[in-house]
């Protein structure tokens, strides 16, 4: 355990290196953290060519990843464990896995951060969360939201509960962007799931005339089972629309210097990190009446709110879009300027380090 002379100790434990706004704020957090003294290295349970294991050695990241038979690598792990001084857990496939062993870990800190809004209501979630909830020292969520659903499902009444924002380094990710006056670009970033509902934009293009059609572009960046259905529907309904599928990316100045107006059509968000990065990268966002998105996007100032799945009110919101861009470019900046002002992962980290120490 840490001692007067030694640095805290931090291990984030994270069930891949994907694409993936959890994923991502890790990668940052663990910068920052560095950046502030303190000893962090990444546990992943995915595989060693995941997108976002480059940017781990490139940004001098240490990376340990779970390998070999589940026996030996529990106990593997659980030396591992042991070494540290506090055991940052970033999802519930997480906490799946190490529960045969958190009885044997010692007093080491225990913080377990929910980064979706998603209930886990199934009877495996609810045991394996009654389970470990006595080894838990906190929880985390990253919207109210958030923390009322896990409440609602699985209790922890007595158990810290913290809401702390996701965050972003800023610096990184804030360049000029340049406008094309002759073309609305619309952006999608994040993973291809039925929960992302990324089919619901498409069908939003549709009901636009040809002519508003000809003036935008879309970009999807991300990757996922619903690739093929997005892919196939534009070829059907959209076969002259300019719509670009990207594939995984992983700069993210790339990213968000390519469109306009991010477009959020989730079913569910917790503070969604592709959110805050591109209102720092300066974008307008449309998104999703969900979640934390209200927290981040205010309507008709930063953006537009529309009720899930409404993709009527998409398309209308599209075509103000298309016909106003100075109101976009207003946004765009005010969503620059309150990202900058409320979501400093220093601020972030510090709340962390406070929950460590505590």
């Amino acid at each position: 355990m840490q001692t007067k002379t030694n640095k805290l100790s931090v291990l984030h434990m994270v069930s891949s290196l994907m694409i993936g706004g959890a994923e991502r704020f890790v990668l940052d957090l663990c910068q920052q953290q560095r950046n502030d003294d303190i000893k962090t290295k990444i546990f992943s349970f995915g595989h060693q060519d995941d997108p976002l294991v480059s940017e781990c050695h490139n940004l001098n990241l240490d990376v340990i990843f779970n390998r070999g038979h589940k026996f030996f690598a529990l106990a593997r792990l659980h030396r591992i464990l042991r070494k540290v001084d506090v055991i940052h857990i970033h999802s519930p496939h997480v906490l799946k896995f190490i529960a045969p062993i958190l009885p044997l870990i010692g007093k080491r800190k225990i913080i377990y951060t929910r980064h979706g809004a998603a209930p886990l209501d199934d009877p495996t979630w609810q045991m394996l969360h009654k389970y470990c909830e006595k080894y838990i020292h906190t929880i985390t969520f990253v919207s109210e939201e958030s923390q009322q659903i896990f409440s609602t499902h699985h209790g922890w009444h007595n158990k810290q509960k913290w809401v702390i924002d996701n965050a972003v380094l800023l610096p990184e990710i804030i360049g000029g962007k340049e406008v094309n006056h002759d073309t609305l670009a619309l952006g999608s970033v994040g993973r291809m799931i039925d929960i992302k509902n990324q089919i619901n934009l498409l069908k939003a293009l549709v009901q636009l005339s040809e002519q508003d059609q000809r003036k935008i572009s879309v970009h999807f960046f991300g990757d996922g089972p619903c690739l093929d259905h997005l892919q196939r529907f534009k070829d059907e309904h959209l076969p002259n629309a300019n719509v670009v599928f990207h594939g995984v990316i992983n700069q993210r100045d790339k990213i968000y210097s390519t469109f306009d107006v991010l477009v959020v059509t989730s079913e569910t968000e917790g503070l969604s990190l592709a959110i805050i990065e591109a209102m720092a990268s300066e974008c307008a966002v449309i998104a999703t009446d969900v979640g934390g998105n209200p927290r981040l996007v205010s309507h008709e100032n930063t953006g537009w709110l529309f009720d899930y799945n409404d993709s009527n009110s998409l398309a209308k919101i599209i075509e103000t879009c298309i016909n106003d861009r100075k109101t976009v470019s207003e946004y765009a900046n005010r969503s620059k300027t309150m990202i900058e002002k409320n979501f400093s992962l220093q601020n972030c980290a510090n709340k962390y380090k406070q929950l460590y120490l505590n």
